[in-house]
């Protein structure tokens, strides 16, 4: 049990972390010692107890109470003045020490004995799991932990993590808790990236500054970084590579396009170094992070990425292993389609768009952190491959809905990720939706169904009056175009190009309502 008073954190090392009937104990404190709780004895006293003097009774109470305790830390730094309790100290710390010791060896924790001692103790795992953070506080991290970095780190694999890993999390894989801060918690120059990344997404949420702490743990970062460069053995290391990735994203987050790029252009050399982007795939959590990052940017001036996916053709979905899935558009698409053929590049992306949402769209699906990763990297040929596609391709006369299919698609994979929500939206991103949606250019029925789907989209980016205005009129008007009077059959019609209804049904519906409010007030 662990228990908590005005001086000292008391830990019970016969409990462990939970204490009998799930009290608290509070042990108040004096002239920086322990004042301990008295212990009641059971059973039949013993003969001639009430001949024994008091003092010698309140010695036995305090020694039996201290038995019970396997760890005493001084919360304010003071030393306590008696001699003995400082033993006492010191030889539980150690005696918790060797404990550990021993279950990472897989000894009993009751083994006693020289043949239990002369076991070689192994070295320290290189990656610690958040269960094994409390087991050895001393000199076991890579930076001198404070109070509120623990708070910065839950942060990090809590809150942050709903907004950054939203497609792991329905399927119960948490990436923040299970890879990056075990791995942060052995290396400084990721552990100060981690520490800046959730400082920057504190301050971002709660509309304040940036704090001198944040600052304070970009410049450890940087310093550590650069003696890093120096070092041949360290420079590309997996750690180092993923510290400069989460700065190249935060600083995006930010609105910091300059030092994204700067930190961009590291990344492109320190993965040439490594021997391109495919060397990364073994790895894929990492692989998904340097993707996120060359791609955030990327999308907000619509420009080619730094790094060179290979683009691959449609993968099977995950939760279908050995049915081949038949490559098909998502209905409204086709209906495109076959009216304008789409060229093949374009057309197999939109085929992964349709396998993915179906994916997306499973209900109940398994605990997984494999499948997960697939939809990650599917959705990730799907960004590159639209990035990549020139303006030539699309921007043709008379085929500005070729471009709505190009946007539509980038918008939607981003917002099932959650990235819209992450990341400003550049005015060159909304100044080419203006200009591909114009009414003049969809005419025909399905030409309207994309256009209001892509509208649609469109609402849940963070727009400013005016282009909030200009939305939500479209999607009024091409509605009662095509005799749409309710939110359930927009929503049908919305699921004909691709729609996540569980990333989507609630901003779909908020926006609908506010479309109708509009329309009725015109």
């Amino acid at each position: 049990m662990a228990t908590l008073s005005p001086k000292f954190l008391v830990f019970d090392s016969n409990k462990g972390s939970k204490g009998e009937h799930g009290e608290l104990i509070y042990c108040p404190s004096k002239n920086a010692n322990v004042q301990w709780p008295k212990t009641s004895r059971r059973g039949r006293p013993r003969k001639e107890e009430s001949l024994r003097s008091s003092k010698y009774l309140l010695r036995e109470a305090e020694n039996s109470s201290k038995q019970r305790y396997g760890f005493v830390e001084c919360s304010d730094g003071q030393r306590p003045s008696d001699s003995n309790t400082r033993k006492f100290v010191r030889s539980h710390v150690m005696r918790d020490y060797r404990q550990q010791k021993r279950v990472l060896r897989g000894v009993p924790v009751g083994s006693e004995g020289d043949e239990a001692m002369a076991v070689t103790e192994p070295e320290i795992p290189s990656i610690q799991t958040p269960e094994r953070w409390r087991w050895d506080p001393f000199e076991s991290f890579p930076i001198k932990m404070l109070p509120y970095m623990q708070d910065l780190l839950y942060l990090y694999i809590s809150t942050a993590t709903e907004y950054l890993y939203p497609i792991e999390a329905y399927w119960g894989f948490n990436p923040s808790r299970d890879v990056w801060v075990p791995l942060a918690l052995t290396d400084p120059v990721l552990l100060n990236s981690v520490l800046f990344t959730s400082e920057q997404f504190l301050a971002r949420m709660t509309g304040k500054k940036e704090c001198p702490l944040a600052i304070n743990h970009l410049t450890q970062t940087i310093q550590i970084l650069n003696e890093r460069l120096r070092d041949p053995s360290q420079q590309i290391s997996d750690p180092t590579i993923a510290a400069v990735t989460g700065l190249a994203l935060t600083e995006q987050s930010s609105g910091n396009h300059e030092n994204w790029r700067i930190h961009m252009e590291g990344i492109k050399r320190m993965v040439e170094m490594r021997g391109g982007l495919s060397t990364f795939e073994s790895n894929s959590i990492l692989y998904d992070k340097l993707c996120r990052a060359d791609i955030c940017g990327a999308i907000r001036t619509l420009s080619k990425p730094y790094l060179q996916m290979e683009i691959r053709r449609v993968y099977p979905s995950d939760l279908e292993e050995g049915n081949d899935k038949e490559r098909t558009l998502a209905p409204g698409f086709k209906a495109i389609h076959d009216d304008h053929e789409f060229d093949p590049d374009l057309f197999d992306i939109l085929c992964t768009v349709h396998a993915v949402t179906q994916d997306i769209n499973t209900v109940n699906p398994p605990k997984s952190e494999s499948i997960p990763l697939q939809l990650r990297k599917r959705i990730r040929s799907v960004q590159y491959g639209l990035l990549s596609i020139e303006d030539d391709d699309t921007g043709r006369s008379g085929d500005k809905f070729l471009e709505a299919c190009r946007l539509g698609a980038l918008l939607y994979v981003g917002i099932i990720q959650n990235e819209f929500r992450i990341w400003p939206v550049s005015h060159q991103l909304l100044w080419q939706l203006n200009s591909c949606l114009q009414k003049e250019s969809f005419t025909t029925d399905a030409m309207r169904s994309l256009r209001l789907w892509v509208m649609f989209l469109a609402s849940s980016l963070m727009l400013n009056p005016v282009d909030e205005s200009w939305v939500l009129y479209s999607i009024a008007e091409e509605a009662s175009h095509l005799s749409i009077r309710n939110w359930c059959d927009a929503k049908l019609l919305l699921e004909t190009f691709a729609w996540a209804g569980k990333a989507q049904d609630r901003t779909g519906r908020d926006t609908w309502d506010a479309a109708v409010k509009i329309q009725r007030s015109s």
